[in-house]
């Protein structure tokens, strides 16, 4: 049986298989960006993409303890961290007949 790594999501604190979530990072001047290959350097920090709970995970408070540091959010990370996870969830049911 193969391992399927885990994370906590931010905002619902519900525990989910790793490829699910969206991982965010804290950058060198503080400012939070989805991390879209998984790759980024440093803490990480994952979060459904449901509207409701990445509302929650979003706020500085939250975020802040997650990286432990200052951070800020900048004004379009809610649809960064919503987009990529609509367009995966289209994928493949276009067809065409």
């Amino acid at each position: 049986m193969k391992h399927v790594p885990t994370r906590t999501c931010l905002g619902c604190r519900q525990r989910r298989a790793k490829h699910e979530l969206v991982r965010l990072v804290r950058d060198g001047d503080g400012s939070v960006v989805v991390d879209e290959d998984g790759r980024g350097t440093g803490r990480g920090a994952y979060v459904c993409a449901d509207p409701a709970c990445t509302e929650r995970a979003l706020k500085a408070a939250r975020l802040g303890h997650a990286f432990r540091a200052a951070c800020r959010v900048g004004d379009g990370l809610e649809a960064s961290v919503l987009a990529p996870r609509q367009v995966v969830a289209g994928a493949g049911h276009d067809r065409r007949s």
